[in-house]
């Protein structure tokens, strides 16, 4: 097949699995279909790739899976090969981290200049960022980029702090990530239905850097103990 008719635009890829444009966006956001090249501002996804995940995603969006989930199952399946063998669950403890490799922590805040802030202070110490700046992206990057912990505003665009949360500790994938879950000062019931959503640690706006520092390397111990 020439190389003009392998590769397919969005719209192509929605008529393809029947969905919409919009829809196919978030597959895309999720990591569930995965971009091969560009064209400026455009694009394009491998057609063959397509047509061996359609069939699957049809079997798991009945199952009623997530669209995390749904990441999930094909990224296990993607790993037994070209073939994407036998769809596996995966789940359990935190894969071992590289020693040399610096923690990644992505950075969920709607407000850019916290974020710039944080990413800069954090930098400054060792550790590798992520931005988000709604739920939905968070949970996106929470898949794609593989954080080792998550810093996380509770007032969020799109999808709010408790959602993402309760989202991330319900998943077998991403239920290891250690989560500080960032709360307005004083605001005692923030904190605990953030606890109850599964939240690993909370800290109050506004906060001391330095205390920030200390807080996540308190739960990356804690995280790293209960993997060892």
């Amino acid at each position: 097949m020439p190389e003009s008719e392998q590769l397919i635009d969005i719209r192509q890829v929605a008529e393809t699995l029947g969905k919409s444009v919009e829809s196919i966006r978030k597959y895309k956001n999720f990591g569930i279909i995965r971009v091969t090249d560009k064209r400026g501002n455009k694009d394009l996804f491998d057609r063959e790739e397509i047509l061996k995940i359609r069939d699957r995603l049809r079997e798991l969006r009945l199952k009623g899976l997530s669209l995390s989930q749904i990441a999930d199952q094909l990224a296990s399946a993607r790993a037994d090969g070209p073939g994407f063998g036998i769809i596996r669950t995966m789940g359990g403890l935190p894969p071992a981290r590289d020693p040399n490799r610096p923690t990644k922590v992505l950075v969920v805040d709607d407000e850019e200049d916290v974020r710039s802030t944080l990413s800069e202070f954090l930098g400054e110490h060792g550790f590798a960022t992520v931005e988000a700046a709604d739920g939905e992206e968070a949970l996106a990057k929470s898949f794609t980029e593989k954080p080792d912990l998550i810093l996380l505003d509770l007032r969020l665009p799109k999808v709010d702090g408790y959602q993402v949360c309760q989202t991330l500790k319900g998943n077998p994938i991403t239920s290891v990530i250690p989560i500080i879950m960032v709360t307005a000062l004083n605001a005692t019931p923030q904190k605990v239905m953030g606890m109850e959503y599964g939240a690993d640690d909370y800290i109050e706006k506004p906060f001391d850097l330095e205390e920030l520092l200390a807080r996540i390397r308190m739960v990356m111990r804690r995280a790293q103990a209960v993997a060892q």
